[in-house]
């Protein structure tokens, strides 16, 4: 099953989705780009459904400013009682095109899913400054048996754990793609990721030895939408009385009307080789 969810205007776009499933109740993320006469401006936005395809009408959560520009929202995670989303800062105050060097990662807290507290930053390189910590962006944590563990983008992909998603000690990092999104099965850890084009899969136990598992690019060729990248893919596990086991929910990319156009899918699956094989193999590549 596919749905196109949101299809980019020459007013926004929409891009870099994240999902939690609550009571029958879809929860889908992701970065709203407006595009004004004074410039781009980047939010987290939400919109939620209960079947994949109708879905409400974009609210937006965060502030309106160039100096921050939250986005990319990560993951929901739930701890002591309350809803955690994690997302990125991406400021461009003097019209950057990308991010700048104070590009930083950051939590929301919620009792409800819905109304959402002001973003906390996370210090997952530890015992340093904020300026020191160097520009990272595209957030994801895994609750680990007691252990959380943050992902984010810093040469290649980077590693931090903490119990109480305060302090943080530094783990490492690995060559990877952008946009991860980590699933732990049978002891076995899956990143997914995005490599220049396509959606790539990684497999490690111990976050030193890694699998490559390739790199899909889905159906793109048929999708005008999506012609210059399928990326940002996030991969939702569904509770066991849905017909399917897995949401990947993804971006496309069209820049023919303006920077940054991009349009929200989702597909429903039922195996992550299913998944990596769904363009009949044609796409199917290593990442290097």
């Amino acid at each position: 099953m596919f749905n196109l969810i949101f299809e980019q205007t020459d007013k926004c776009s929409f891009r870099d989705p994240a999902a939690y499933i609550k009571n029958g109740v879809i929860y889908l993320f992701f970065t709203l780009v407006e595009n004004t006469a004074n410039g781009r401006f980047f939010y987290v936005a939400e919109s939620t459904s209960t079947d994949f395809t109708h879905w409400s009408e974009p609210v937006i959560l965060t502030e309106k400013d160039k100096g921050k520009n939250y986005s990319s929202p990560g993951n929901v995670i739930k701890y002591n009682g309350a809803y955690y989303l994690c997302l990125q800062t991406y400021p461009g105050p003097n019209g950057e095109t990308f991010g700048n060097n104070n590009s930083r990662i950051y939590t929301m807290k919620s009792k409800d899913l819905i109304h959402w507290y002001n973003p906390e930053i996370l210090m997952v390189k530890g015992d340093i400054s904020i300026e020191d910590m160097g520009r990272m962006i595209d957030p994801y944590i895994l609750e680990d048996n007691g252990i959380f563990r943050c992902f984010f983008k810093q040469n290649g992909v980077s590693f931090s754990t903490s119990t109480d998603l305060k302090e943080w000690e530094f783990q490492g990092r690995a060559d990877c793609g952008e946009n991860v999104c980590v699933l732990k099965q049978n002891g076995e850890y899956l990143i997914f990721h995005s490599p220049e084009n396509g959606i790539g899969l990684l497999k490690t136990k111990d976050f030193r030895h890694f699998e490559n598992c390739g790199v899909t690019t889905l159906k793109q060729s048929e999708w005008v939408w999506a012609k210059d990248r399928v990326t940002a893919g996030f991969v939702l596990e569904l509770p066991d009385d849905y017909k399917h086991r897995y949401a990947l929910f993804f971006h496309g990319d069209n820049e023919d009307r303006h920077f940054f156009g991009a349009s929200l899918a989702v597909l429903l699956f039922n195996g992550i080789d299913s998944l990596f094989s769904f363009d009949f193999g044609k796409n199917r590549a290593g990442y290097n």
